[in-house]
């Protein structure tokens, strides 16, 4: 009896197959599959709750990054003296009257305010408490499947994460009683925190892999380097009278250390043809020292590390879409069998395992305690409905395998109608209005924003036809207000009149369409938010210009505010809307590979901050002496005083490869050889190495692969439907005969997979086809059991 007790307690602790197969297929849509599952029924709860503060977690660390750019600077002071709850401008908290920092008259910064110590540290506290819950979470699910011999997460990122946390409240307890601190590891600290988050892991390893990737090549780079600074020194190092226009013939060769340092330069080309300028003045001849290194440094091996860069992270992509295809197909097939009836069905003489309705909507509702933004309740039919392709009111596994696709779109019922084309209906106002509205294309009306193969009932109706003639009246006399400005001529009183007329349109515009479209439907098309926000500003603009007094400079940026209708004209334009479509889209695909660039911008902002922060300004003692191009060109404009003008400089460096004013500056805080020279020398070029060399070669090149993939699936899209379109395509239009539309969103992460697949289908294509042999056989084999 006793035994049989512990089994009956045993079987009802164990979890039951509608949470097996919400986590399998949870997993699936994030590209991975759990081999061994927990059984233990707690599991559920620890897997629930862990998903659900992984959200607020990832919430938590991108505020600890963001919290970095408003922190005041470790390098002022003034910042840890008297009320640190108390705010202040930070350029009295930054700037020095007593000679050991920068003067108000030379402290230059981003002007982007700054948190109090006290609340930045408040702030701080309370992030690192939510990561901490999440890490603990996390510790106790992986207690279920170190049991088991399994591991949801990696040893290594759970000690990673033990490792962030406790050092992030290490720096935060010291800062807390010693405010005053030149250094803090927050911002690194910060960045190994956001590790746990799925896309930037991603990026660190495919940083990671790349860095290795260009190493062969790298090195011959520098041996290039090396051999041509060593024979510069040879050639001008003795040459040191001076030339025609009065500049030493050896400049940037005076020894060898400097000579490294010219000829890097110049592979960069941030410095020609400067730098050739005195030797190739003094003798013509060097053309053929300079030219061998121009076509080796520039021409070709930083031509090859591009190649190579773009090459591996191609590899990179292909793997991770293979291994997500892999794991998203086991994990489909896992929740499958978890949700399968125990009666198999017939269909076309051949019995098959089905999953009825009942089980999906148990599933999606469990999966929905995991990630809200599943599909509700309500719509879960159409899911159903998505899926079955047959209409036979059971999926089988061939259509099963689309559920994450399905999981990922996004589906949006609405009524369409608002209650004023309602009350209007069968009247003679109604009718007009609907002339007014409509264009006369027979078929369903899906409403404002109809997909790209169904025919729109609004575009080219009257009423758009009217709005978009004014639009090209607005162009034109914003063109003629714009000769007035440009000219300096007087403008007409009546001149704001004009303006607030065409204000007053786009306002009737607005509310009558929002009298034919109820607010959900209007508020479903892009084109309509634009409108309404443009609209929203402008009108307000407008109302503060006549009732209020304005300065001269705020009617300047109020008047170029009507500039934004200027794109809203040009999205009539059929090339220019589907280019801004797939500029969008690209972006959106690329959105890893601009992460690596900002973060890489980051980690060496922060860093540069605590290296160069207040340091760099003319009347400092240490530059006194030094002959710097940084003053004499004006660019104390790009320092490390704060994060915002760190960023802004780390950008430009990123956009030109190199900023030899900055960087020279920098170098000059500290005397030649010793620890602080070597330091900045090493920030200097582990930055050229990691963001212009890799992560912006990785932009460059990938982006216009993935621009030229897009506009060729975008030629293709414009006249077919997806499946999910198709199985819907009659539920949408018995719905719009109720009044109703039924929205079809992909989501991103879904845009961005397609866009892959279609990218390295060429190198996947056998891979594909053995997997889809595979998958037709076993699908044959369970029709025949």
């Amino acid at each position: 009896m006793g035994r049989q007790g512990q089994g009956s307690k045993e079987e009802l602790l164990k979890m039951d197959k509608v949470h097996l197969a919400a986590i399998s297929l949870h997993e699936a849509v994030h590209g991975r599959y759990v081999e061994k599952m927990p059984m233990h029924g707690s599991m559920w709860d620890s897997y629930r709750i862990y998903h659900r503060c992984l959200k607020w977690s990832h919430v938590a660390v991108l505020c600890l990054l963001l919290l970095t750019i408003f922190e005041v600077p470790t390098w002022c002071k003034k910042g840890a003296e008297g009320n640190i709850w108390k705010w202040r401008d930070v350029k009295d908290l930054c700037a020095s009257k007593e000679g050991f920092g920068p003067p108000p008259e030379e402290l230059m910064m981003s002007n982007l305010p700054t948190l109090p110590i006290g609340v930045s540290l408040t702030i701080e506290y309370i992030l690192l408490i939510g990561i901490l819950v999440r890490i603990l979470i996390s510790a106790r699910l992986h207690v279920f499947f170190r049991d088991i011999g399994s591991a949801y997460r990696s040893n290594a990122e759970m000690i990673l994460d033990y490792v962030m946390i406790l050092l992030g409240f290490c720096d935060v307890f010291y800062f807390s009683f010693f405010p005053s601190a030149d250094y803090r590891i927050a911002p690194f600290v910060r960045f190994g925190l956001g590790i746990s988050i799925p896309w930037i892991r991603d990026v660190v390893i495919s940083f990671t892999r790349v860095t290795k990737a260009i190493f062969t090549v790298g090195l011959f780079l520098l041996g290039t380097i090396i051999i041509f600074a060593w024979l510069g020194a040879m050639m001008f190092d003795d040459l040191d009278m001076k030339d025609q226009y009065d500049m030493p013939i050896n400049q940037g060769f005076e020894n060898f250390g400097n000579s490294i340092y010219t000829m890097f330069a110049a592979m960069t080309t941030a410095t020609l043809p400067d730098a050739m300028v005195p030797s190739y003045a003094h003798n013509k001849a060097t053309v053929f020292f300079w030219m061998p290194f121009f076509v080796l440094g520039s021409c070709v091996f930083t031509q090859v590390i591009l190649a190579t860069v773009y090459a591996d992270y191609g590899d990179q992509v292909t793997e991770l879409m293979k291994l997500q295809h892999s794991s998203r197909s086991k994990g489909i097939k896992a929740a499958f069998e978890y949700l399968k009836a125990e009666v198999k069905q017939e269909k076309d003489g051949q019995q098959f395992d089905v999953v009825h309705f009942e089980a999906i909507k148990d599933v999606v509702s469990a999966m929905r305690e995991l990630k809200t933004s599943y599909a509700q309740e309500e719509l879960i039919r159409v899911c159903f409905d998505a899926l079955d392709t047959d209409g036979s009111s059971f999926l089988t596994l061939a259509e099963f395998r689309n559920m994450c696709t399905v999981l990922l779109t996004t589906f949006m019922v609405v009524k369409r109608d608002s209650p004023v084309k309602q009350m209007l209906d069968g009247k003679a106002v109604g009718k007009t209005f609907a002339k007014l509205m409509t264009n006369g294309e027979e078929g369903p009306d899906l409403g404002c924003s109809p997909p790209v193969w169904m025919p729109s009932k609004f575009s080219g109706s009257p009423f758009d036809k009217l709005v978009n003639g004014i639009l090209v009246l607005n162009v034109a006399w914003l063109l003629l207000e714009s000769v007035y400005d440009l000219n300096d001529i007087p403008e007409s009183e009546w001149f704001s009149s004009v303006d607030s007329v065409f204000c007053l349109c786009y306002i009737a515009e607005v509310m009558l369409k929002l009298c034919w479209w109820s607010w959900q439907e209007y508020w479903m098309s892009n084109d309509n938010r634009f409108d309404f926000f443009t609209t929203g500003i402008l009108a307000g603009a407008s109302l503060a210009t006549m009732l209020t007094s304005v300065s001269p400079d705020v009617v300047r940026y109020i008047n170029l505010l009507r500039l934004v209708r200027l794109l809203k004209a040009l999205n009539n334009i059929e090339e220019y809307r589907k280019t801004w479509e797939i500029i969008s889209r690209m972006v959106s695909t690329c959105g890893d590979v601009l992460a690596m660039n900002l973060l890489m911008i980051y980690l060496w902002s922060a860093a540069g901050l605590q290296l160069f922060g207040g340091q760099i300004y003319k009347s400092n003692p240490i530059l006194k002496d030094a002959d710097l191009d940084y003053f004499e060109s004006h660019f104390e404009v790009y320092n490390f005083n704060d994060m915002g003008a760190a960023m802004v400089s780390m950008f430009f460096v990123v956009l030109t490869d190199w900023v030899d004013q900055i960087s020279l500056a920098c170098m000059a805080l500290h005397e030649h050889y010793t620890v602080g020279w070597f330091l900045t020398v090493f920030y200097w070029l582990s930055f050229y190495i990691g963001a212009p060399l890799i992560a912006w070669n990785v932009w460059t090149a990938f982006s216009i692969d993935v621009f030229c993939m897009i506009k060729e699936m975008q030629d293709e899209e414009d006249d077919q439907k997806t499946n999910t379109e198709k199985n819907l395509e009659p539920l949408q239009a018995k719905m719009a005969e109720e009044g109703v539309c039924l929205h079809i969103r992909e989501s991103a992460a879904l845009g961005r997979d397609k866009v892959y697949a279609k990218m390295f289908e060429e190198d996947d294509d056998d891979d594909k086809e053995g997997s889809q042999g595979s998958s037709d056989k076993g699908d044959s084999e369970e029709g025949d059991d």
